[in-house]
């Protein structure tokens, strides 16, 4: 039999362990309803852009690194809502659901108008392993035909490889084809670097990758235009 002290030590600890929970719980929930809030991004250029970044994002950490590619190429930058993902619990409880079921989500705009571009960055949280749902909605809708694709990601735990592959698989089914992926992890509540260091990461990727896109892009549309006769754009260096 448990003696009296001892009992009086398990049920102590029990409790501090409780409460330890529920205080990180408290702060989960009250951190999840924080967005990270990124300088807004304009298109000053009065030509037709032919790069485009359209993404989706809850807390704002997708956001920030969208901008930042699209401030990089001159593109333009189109925000794919979800009107049940809200900052709160229930829109909380709502993307976990349905990014663990894999359930369609609703999402505005439904499709992407793509014939102007020949670049095409796709980007979303990751939940659950794989890209937030309202970007599956969206890229199942669209005409990838003769587009180079990047898929960009934030997150914070990781993602599964073969979920990245089965969205390479959906962009390859529209006629497009994924030439990168992109991603910065931010890390728990507890121990998330800062806006600016995850600024900083997407900047330094930008540094490292950006030309190779626009080479890949120009390839890609070459090869989708043989056989027209009209010549296709080229796609300038950043």
């Amino acid at each position: 039999m448990i003696s009296r002290r001892k009992f009086i030590v398990l049920m102590a600890s029990t409790a501090v362990a409780a409460l330890s929970s529920l205080a990180l719980l408290v702060r989960m929930f009250r951190k999840d309803q924080t967005y990270f809030v990124s300088d807004p991004y304009e298109r000053e250029d009065k030509d037709p852009a032919d790069v485009l970044v359209a993404y989706c994002s809850r807390s704002g950490n997708t956001q920030a690194m969208a901008r930042e590619i699209a401030r990089r190429f001159g593109a333009d930058l189109i925000e794919i809502r979800a009107p049940a993902y809200t900052l709160d619990m229930a829109g909380w409880a709502n993307a976990m659901y349905d990014s663990w079921q894999k359930v369609p989500a609703v999402a505005e705009p439904k499709a992407l108008e793509t014939g102007a571009y020949g670049l095409i960055f796709l980007g979303a949280p990751i939940w659950w392993y794989r890209p937030a749902p309202p970007l599956w909605t969206v890229a199942g809708n669209c005409d990838f035909r003769s587009k180079a694709v990047v898929l960009f990601n934030t997150f914070n735990s990781r993602f599964k490889p073969e979920e990245i592959d089965a969205f390479r698989t959906l962009i390859e089914s529209k006629g497009g084809k994924l030439i990168d992926h992109i991603h910065v992890k931010r890390g728990r509540i507890l121990d998330q670097i800062s806006g600016s260091e995850l600024i900083e990461e997407v900047r330094e990727l930008l540094d490292a990758r950006a030309d190779k896109w626009l080479v890949s892009a120009n390839s890609t549309n070459a090869r989708a235009s043989q056989g027209k006769s009209s010549r296709p754009r080229k796609m300038s260096r950043c």
